[in-house]
């Protein structure tokens, strides 16, 4: 445990818990790819949790995930479920060397404390387990967001996967070499 908190894998039972990570930020700036370069431009949202609508859609997608083997890892606070990492089980990309971190969200009051980074880099272990050699990330366009991930050494996707594009076309699409140097032990577990 760390921080008090509990990491491990998600039970197939646990998924609708993840609709109850609060997902609450203030947006001041959005990345746009502008002739292969991100552009960022001042907008500003205020994300009061989830968009109407994302359960019943993207609750489904998760499921499936789950159902044909994706790994779920979780933070809890006692029985909260206050983040999680979803890794897709299915490689992608033109060498079938990438993996997609398909969800990666920490509640708003416990950002900042290094369990986006824990939770990542369990995912990047289990990725490297199945093989990968590259994490493929479609981020929210947020500068936050996108800063997190590039200080994770994050990098615009050199291979943009076309499903995953024409699924989130105003996401930035990126990837994460994973380390063979990096000692992987199942941060999660």
């Amino acid at each position: 445990m760390e921080f008090g908190l509990e990491f491990r894998q998600l039970e197939r039972s646990e998924l609708g818990d993840i609709w109850r990570i609060d997902r609450s930020e203030v947006i001041e700036a959005i990345y746009y790819m502008e002739n292969g370069q991100l552009v960022l431009k001042p907008e500003r949202y205020d994300m009061r949790g989830w968009p109407p609508g994302e359960a019943d859609h993207y609750g489904p997608i998760l499921v499936d995930c789950f159902d044909r083997g994706g790994t779920f890892y979780g933070a809890f606070d006692g029985d909260s479920l206050v983040g999680v990492a979803v890794l897709e089980s299915r490689l992608i990309g033109s060498e079938r060397d990438q993996i997609q971190l398909k969800f990666l969200h920490v509640s708003s009051s416990y950002r900042s404390r290094g369990l986006g980074t824990r939770l990542f880099r369990a995912a990047e272990a289990r990725a490297k387990t199945l093989g990968a050699r590259k994490l493929y990330i479609s981020s929210t366009p947020s500068e936050r967001t996108v800063g997190y991930y590039m200080s994770l050494g994050c990098r615009l996707a050199e291979e943009v996967d076309p499903g995953l594009f024409e699924l989130e076309p105003e996401d930035i699409h990126m990837e994460y070499v994973i380390s063979s140097e990096r000692p992987m032990d199942d941060a999660a577990s």
